[in-house]
């Protein structure tokens, strides 16, 4: 029994990683959920269909910024790291939402943790081993201490281990969750397309991953979505606005994300680069990219998309479409952040710390 039921939330989590759909296996399950929970989603649907309905704020809106110049915010010298820092003092603002309707479903986030701790992590550990350079003092230690740095800054208190593997296409990418073996994965492509400083900014968004366990949560929506498309009526209903709800929950997560690699780099140049390098960038001309040049592309985009019809159009279908924000979005949203009195009073909080990143060199 415990065997096939570990097949069971391997094969369940699985489908929820790579097409975000979950089979229904349990005919039954309607009886398994309880009135909270049911009470809980009815909310979540009225609550989802007002998102879907509302015009989405403009990225400036949402924070209380500093003049907006022409140019991104400088960067202090020295490094701030904190001894305490929670997902929510920078968790995007739907991020956030999301993440506390589903906490309410707390026996999915059981079964989902159960289903990961075991077959799961095992499985993926033993790939990773086998056909990837695993980081450390002794191994690629310059990555080592960017990883070590990092994970000081976030105050991410758990071992990571970081795998390099051989792919052409630039990626990195994380199991997103706070398990026995927590991993990053960086293609080999990434790293020769990155500055060091870039590279660390591209592991603090993956630890950002980690930190607020964005894995687990999209798993355990996915769950939801596909038990409220089994049931009658209304259910599919629900289950179409969770899903559209999910994808835009998956871009402010990559938001939630993108404010983790600034807090690590604490230069927004630094984190728009990354950004900029993955959209169209190549290491042969690397030196000529300019991240001031792409904010101003960024604002264009924002001015142009918001004054037409065809802008708005384009901006509703990539919020129900893409896992990722739009790049140039993506960019203004960390302009805006890095500009608030939010990020201002995080910033405020951190204490110098002793820098690591450069100590293999």
């Amino acid at each position: 029994m415990r065997s096939s039921c570990s097949l069971l939330l391997l094969l369940l989590v699985v489908s929820s990683a790579t097409c975000f759909h979950v089979p229904a296996f349990f005919p039954s399950t309607r009886a398994h959920i309880s009135r909270r929970s049911r009470s809980v989603l009815r909310q979540e649907i009225v609550a989802s269909e007002s998102l879907r309905r509302r015009e989405p704020p403009k990225p400036m809106d949402k924070y209380k910024t500093e003049p907006v110049g022409n140019s991104l915010p400088k960067a202090d010298s020295a490094k701030l790291g904190w001894s305490k820092l929670e997902p929510s003092q920078f968790r995007h603002p739907y991020d956030t939402q999301a993440t506390e309707a589903l906490r309410r479903l707390f026996p999915f986030e059981f079964l989902v943790r159960q289903g990961m701790g075991g077959v799961i992590e095992q499985a993926i550990f033993l790939d990773n081993l086998s056909s990837g350079v695993r980081v450390g003092p002794n191994q690629l230690p310059k990555i080592y201490n960017s990883l070590v740095e990092a994970k000081r800054i976030l105050a991410l208190d758990i071992p990571v281990d970081v795998y390099v593997k051989q792919n052409p296409v630039p990626n990195a990418y994380t199991m997103a969750m706070q398990g026995k073996k927590p991993f990053i994965v960086i293609h080999s492509a990434l790293i020769e397309l990155m500055s060091p400083q870039e590279l660390q900014a591209v592991i603090a968004h993956e630890l950002g991953h980690l930190k607020c366990e964005h894995g687990l949560w999209i798993t355990v929506a996915n769950i939801i979505t596909n038990f409220a498309a089994q049931l009658p009526g209304l259910g599919r209903v629900l289950s179409e606005v969770m899903s559209m709800s999910i994808m835009r929950w998956l871009q402010s997560a990559e938001l939630s994300c993108d404010r983790a690699s600034l807090l690590v780099s604490q230069d927004p140049r630094v984190v728009v680069s990354v950004i900029m390098k993955l959209t169209g960038g190549s290491a042969s001309f690397a030196g000529e990219l300019n991240p001031d040049a792409f904010l101003s592309q960024a604002r264009e985009f924002e001015k142009e998309s918001s004054s037409s019809w065809v802008g708005r159009q384009m901006m509703s279908n990539a919020a129900q479409m893409l896992t990722h924000p739009l790049p140039v979005t993506r960019v203004r949203e960390l302009d805006a952040w890095s500009r608030s009195a939010e990020y201002r009073r995080l910033m405020l909080t951190g204490r110098p710390i002793a820098s690591t990143a450069d100590s293999a060199k």
